[in-house]
């Protein structure tokens, strides 16, 4: 393998670690990579991994910062459980009991809710900061607003949608819209920073990644105890899966917050 083929793999590798790790190590880190070859790609590979998964961990200017970054984890998480229960809650095969279904729509997202309300930052008490995010939802919303209505219009307007090919591209859209939207949320949170924002206390973040940690362990566990027990449904068990590991990122969240000092902001 040609030197320029190795760093060029190991620059692109390296982009794919958060930014505030990029800006203070990057460079040493792509020199290193570039020295060892090959044999380091699985190392850095782990190394994005386990940055992206903990967010406290990154370089930053003050604790403030640190905490928003963990806000903005909470957030995720949420957002992705409650993706993940919506996707079961909506496919019977992946959730044959009624009794199942009502637990995970109802219970499990009244915790998330929760939860998301308890780690979510708080909007700073001035027109400009309200200005700032208003943009910001505006910027990321815009797409995913604009599938999601397009989706329920088309179904609400009296075409026919039962075609197959129709029928499937409504369908899609709406779990892309879905999608996008729960990716696009978090982003409005970093994208805005502490001109806009106040991050959660400690305490607060501790109380909010609990409660995200229960209702993805309750979820998870439902779930995948329902997609064993009357036979095998794949999506049901690959949903409770994607629940169960996000609460493995909780837990590791939480070890996190031990060692992070409080704000002062």
């Amino acid at each position: 393998m040609s030197v320029a083929v190795r760093a060029l793999v190991a620059r692109s590798l390296v982009r794919l670690y958060p930014g505030a790790f990029r800006e203070r190590w990057g460079e040493m880190v792509e020199d290193e990579a570039r020295g060892a070859g090959w044999k380091s790609w699985p190392n850095l590979v782990v190394g994005i991994a386990d940055m992206w998964l903990h967010p406290a961990h990154w370089p930053a200017d003050s604790p403030a910062q640190r905490q928003r970054r963990v806000a903005t984890m909470g957030i995720t998480v949420a957002l992705a459980a409650w993706f993940l229960s919506h996707v079961a809650a909506e496919q019977g095969d992946a959730l044959p009991s009624a009794d199942v279904r009502t637990a995970v729509t109802h219970g499990c997202t009244a915790l998330l809710l929760l939860g998301l309300a308890l780690v979510a930052p708080r909007p700073r008490p001035a027109v400009g900061a309200a200005v700032m995010l208003l943009r910001w939802a505006l910027r990321r919303l815009a797409l995913p607003t604009t599938v999601g209505t397009a989706a329920v219009l088309l179904v609400h307007s009296g075409i026919d949608t039962s075609p197959p090919t129709l029928r499937a591209a409504v369908l899609a859209g709406w779990w892309i819209a879905l999608g996008l939207g729960a990716v696009q949320i978090p982003r409005i949170f970093t994208g805005v920073g502490a001109e806009a924002v106040l991050p959660p206390p400690i305490g607060r973040l501790r109380a909010g990644v609990w409660t995200l940690a229960a209702a993805s362990a309750a979820g998870g566990a439902a779930v995948l105890g329902a997609s064993l027990s009357d036979g095998f449904h794949l999506l049901g068990a690959a949903v409770g899966t994607g629940l169960l590991l996000l609460t493995a990122v909780c837990a590791g969240t939480l070890r996190d917050l031990r060692e992070l000092p409080a704000s002062t902001d």
